[in-house]
């Protein structure tokens, strides 16, 4: 997978509430599962992982 070896700078996403952001990582959490933590795309989405484990921590300390 090309994509997989193209450095990303930088992706913006806006989470309004934290039930976004732990709808998407269901679905992130979901493609990891099926992947070999030595494969190319299990390590670019493993930080993005951790990245919205840490913003619906955050969105949901906000909401109370």
């Amino acid at each position: 997978m090309d994509s997989v070896t193209t450095p990303i700078h930088s992706v913006s996403v806006d989470l309004s509430h934290s039930s976004e952001a732990k709808e998407l990582l269901m679905i992130v959490k979901g493609r990891l599962s099926w992947l070999s933590p030595s494969s190319p795309e299990f390590e670019f989405l493993s930080p993005i992982y951790k990245q919205l484990v840490e913003a619906a921590t955050l969105l949901e300390s906000l909401e109370e």
